[in-house]
């Protein structure tokens, strides 16, 4: 809106980090870097990871919990697990149904572990505040997805490894292992 030569302040009212609760579903690599990046904003964190012992959490300054307990206490819920037929749609209907209401959605690891559909009523609903998704159950999704139209959606084409560090990253792993 500012390029446009709006200087609209009101309708940009965010929320802080520092004080809220970080939802994690999914304590692998990723998901532990996302957990230092959020403690470092002043976060709390609360996972749920059925493969992490309470040694290695209790050593990561996470606390682990059920995931109903997960999802009842986030203010922002993050999903980093792989898609298997366990974790599809595991942030569905019935689990929007236990967060607090205007929680926050977001989605940068498998299109298919959020529900979109469910997180297009929450969202219209208002039990969910915004979302921010780097990925789609289909990819890419259509023109008209519904999620798409909704202000309070933020969404990027699969960017997750979209840097130059990233790239060369892959490009050495692929080199070293072909060697290997």
């Amino acid at each position: 809106s500012l390029k446009s030569g709006h200087w609209d302040r009101k309708s940009f009212i965010g929320v802080e980090l520092q004080g809220k609760t970080l939802g994690i579903v999914g304590l692998g690599r990723i998901g532990r870097v996302v957990a230092s990046r959020a403690r470092a904003f002043g976060m709390n964190l609360v996972a749920y990871d059925p493969f992490m012992s309470p040694e290695q959490a209790r050593d990561l300054e996470i606390e682990l919990a059920p995931l109903d307990d997960v999802f009842a206490r986030a203010d922002f819920l993050t999903v980093h697990t792989p898609l298997t037929p366990e974790t599809r749609g595991i942030v569905s209907a019935a689990a929007f149904k236990k967060m607090k209401r205007g929680v926050r959605i977001i989605n940068c690891a498998r299109g298919g572990l959020v529900d979109e559909d469910a997180l297009y009523e929450a969202i219209k609903s208002g039990a969910v505040a915004g979302a921010a998704l780097d990925v789609f159950t289909t990819e890419p999704p259509r023109v008209d997805h519904p999620l798409l139209g909704l202000d309070q959606v933020i969404a990027t084409p699969h960017l997750g490894a979209s840097t130059t560090e990233a790239q060369e990253g892959v490009a050495f792993t692929v080199a070293d292992q072909m060697r290997d």
